[in-house]
């Protein structure tokens, strides 16, 4: 049995014991007692050390994935080589190793090298006119792969959008009423029907992040700078990104799933949520987008969700047990964002529905840009780095939500 598998089995007893402490009071029509009270409450303690157990053990396993795939798979750079070292692909300047690290003392020194980065300063990237003379310069594919690869785990609907790339701005035709069919008596005329079509226009917003850096700092992680340009701007950029996925207007910012979702209905409380109105939630989906479903909301929202019985007094919540595998609700996949609002009045705390007709559509290029003056005299450097991305709800009644009563 291997390590996350074991680690969720582990987790579902002790949420199996949880609910045996809860049924054995309320057969008695009681509350927990002070013993009781202390072994949930250690229950509960030891269930959050658990499920940060199985988040580092998968982040892991993606991690020794990917490096399979790389000595293996897809990513094996001597997949595409003729004998004697040929490669049959035109490359990219900037897929080369040699590109790549002299983009990262670049990075560090402040000086392109010639030859290398100077006279390919067309493909490379847009000139932004800094202090120095130096433009931006486009990451190396491997650094952009990893970037968007971490901004896939640390964004939870990235991981369920249709996720496409574009050169140019797109025009996603949208059919607004369809044909209809009709039953016709033998030499009588047939109804015409005039389908009608919107359209859905996916721009490119820019997404940016400054960091500035000292130079004692830049000198100690030059061997590693790789490793912090993925952690710090891929988690500014994931975070952005996923408040606009969720709370995003579509008017002069990317659209998100609290304005262009469909409200399913209103609960009958401020701040609870009901197994019936769950239901209520899934069956409000067509059976169309249903069947690729899955539940979005805040880890507060599941976690009061754990206790809710269907008709049949059996637990609708089902953790997880195969690893890789998200937790289940009635069945459907639980994906969790805290972007999304809690449990209080007005709010829309509980998605659900097909988020493969959320579309997010990025332009191709993470761009950088070193900038020396600006914080010279306090001993800094700093880093502009830019993406450029937008999103939109296809399909509104694709994905439907619960507003919590007023």
């Amino acid at each position: 049995m291997d390590r996350i598998t074991e680690l969720r089995q582990k987790r579902a007893g002790i949420v199996e014991n949880m609910r045996a402490l809860l049924d054995a009071a309320a057969a008695e029509s009681r509350d927990l007692n002070a013993d009781e009270n202390q072994n949930y409450q250690n229950m509960e303690t030891e269930l959050g050390q658990l499920e940060a157990q199985i988040t580092r053990e998968e982040r892991v396993a993606g991690l020794e994935e990917e490096l399979r795939q790389s000595a293996n798979g897809s990513r094996n750079p001597g997949r595409d080589r003729q004998p004697g070292g040929r490669d049959n692909r035109t490359a990219r300047a900037n897929e080369s190793d040699e590109y790549r690290d002299a983009f990262l003392r670049f990075l560090v020194s402040g000086t392109p090298e010639q030859g290398l980065i100077t006279e390919r300063r067309d493909v490379l990237g847009l000139g932004l006119g800094s202090s120095n003379g130096y433009g931006s310069y486009l990451a190396p594919v491997a650094l952009e792969r990893v970037l968007v690869n971490e901004l896939t785990q640390q964004n939870v609907l990235r991981q369920i959008a249709d996720v496409r790339t574009s050169a140019t701005d797109v025009d996603i035709p949208v059919a607004s009423t369809h044909t209809t069919a009709y039953l016709v008596a033998e030499g009588a005329s047939i109804t015409a029907s005039n389908p009608t079509f919107s359209r859905i226009q996916m721009k490119a917003y820019k997404l940016a992040a400054l960091s500035y850096v000292t130079w004692e700092a830049l000198e100690d992680i030059f061997l590693n700078y790789e490793g912090f340009i993925r952690d710090d701007f891929a988690a500014a950029f994931a975070a952005k990104e996923e408040y606009y996925l969720v709370k995003g207007t579509g008017s002069s910012q990317p659209g998100g799933i609290e304005a262009e979702g469909t409200s399913a209905l209103t609960s009958s409380t401020a701040n609870k949520i009901t197994a019936d109105e769950l239901f209520q939630l899934v069956y409000s989906v067509d059976a169309k987008y249903r069947q690729n479903g899955s539940f979005v909301m805040k880890d507060a929202t599941l976690l009061a969700i754990r206790t809710l019985k269907d008709g049949n007094s059996q637990y609708i919540w089902q953790p997880g047990l195969q690893a890789g595998q998200p937790d289940r609700l009635l069945g459907f996949p639980i994906y969790t964002s805290s972007e999304v609002d809690g449990l209080a009045a007005s709010k829309k705390p509980i998605f659900f529905g097909d988020f493969k007709k959320l579309r997010i559509q990025d332009r191709a290029g993470l761009y950088i840009q070193r900038l020396n003056e600006v914080a010279a005299t306090t001993g800094q450097v700093g880093f502009v780095a830019h993406r450029r991305t937008d999103s939109h709800v296809i399909v509104p009644a694709a994905i439907k939500y619960i507003t919590m009563h007023a």
